[in-house]
């Protein structure tokens, strides 16, 4: 009960439908608003929940307080995937049931003296949790490079997208991982994109469906419309495209006509297909988490961490 009053204080509801008494009361989770998340904005735009008898209440939620909420039931599904994967391979009872992005979405922006990542030594790079997404992939970026995290480099939680920017353009740290468009934006105004994560983690999300094992259990229709329309968002971009453009960039307020055609196509290279994804790359997210987690990661197989057949029945129809 004390979790559900502090979720209440702490979120932010946004995206909510008429209520109708025929339709199913659902709360979606996600960090802040981002590009990972726009699969679940266009379906709520264009009807698809509630085409599926669903009215959902999104709701921000920052940081590992999303998956508390998940577990505690505050909130019936949560887009934190890289949280979601970290939580099942601690042997947590969730999964995560769709993927929003075949890659990670986010881009390292550095001020504008950083050329590198290896010049990021000595300095602060922000990040928004200790052990969610970003952390993790900042973290292996670093590494690559040759520097230890927590010593060459020192991470501070920030917290959202806009509160990074923001700590970026004063100075207060020298680089992030930040989501489109926001990297496109910055480097108008001179700063310099160091690096993408997914060319240092192909497969790892940044986005998507977490549930609990419970909900799995108990309540798969309701799962099954939630995912269905959650696919059915993330195929209307490449299906209509100068809608989905301007969903895309209405959202995030873009009126500069060539930075919203970057901005989307940009979004369509990183898509998935369907949601889902095979055997490999299931196995790498385990891996490069597990490895991650050290001593607190258990050993995981896929059927333990990932459940697409939600997916990928939503995907046949």
């Amino acid at each position: 009960m004390v979790l559900k009053h502090i979720v209440v204080l702490l979120c932010l509801c946004v995206w909510s439908a008429p209520v109708s008494a025929q339709l199913k009361k659902v709360r979606f989770s996600v960090a802040a608003p981002s590009i990972a998340e726009m699969p679940f904005r266009i379906a709520q735009i264009k009807g698809f929940y509630r085409d599926e008898g669903l009215d959902v209440e999104v709701i921000f939620i920052r940081g590992a307080v999303g998956m508390q909420a998940l577990l505690g039931g505050s909130v019936d599904f949560s887009s934190a995937s890289g949280s979601t994967i970290a939580a099942a391979v601690r042997g947590i009872p969730v999964k995560l049931v769709f993927t929003a992005s075949a890659k990670p979405q986010f881009d390292m922006v550095a001020l504008k003296e950083i050329r590198s990542i290896a010049d990021l030594k000595g300095k602060y790079i922000g990040i928004s949790s200790r052990g969610g997404a970003i952390d993790l992939l900042t973290q292996l970026m670093v590494q690559k490079h040759g520097l230890v995290p927590n010593k060459d480099v020192t991470s501070l939680v920030i917290g959202g997208q806009e509160d990074t920017v923001l700590a970026l353009r004063t100075g207060r740290i020298a680089a992030a991982l930040l989501t489109p468009p926001r990297p496109l934006m910055l480097a108008r105004e001179g700063f310099n994109r160091i690096g993408y994560s997914g060319d240092y983690m192909p497969t790892y999300p940044s986005g998507g469906i977490g549930v609990t094992d419970d909900t799995i259990k108990n309540k798969p229709n309701e799962l099954y419309a939630f995912v269905k329309a959650s696919v059915r968002g993330l195929q209307f971009a490449r299906q209509n495209r100068a809608e989905g453009k301007k969903i895309l960039t209405d959202y995030f307020a873009i009126k500069d006509p060539q930075l919203a055609d970057q901005f989307f196509e940009l979004y369509l290279s990183r898509l998935p297909v369907n949601g889902s994804a095979d055997e490999a790359w299931m196995k790498g997210a385990i891996e490069f988490t597990q490895k991650s987690l050290g001593d607190a990661a258990k050993e995981a197989t896929p059927a333990q961490v990932f459940d697409f057949s939600f997916v990928n029945k939503a995907a046949k129809q």
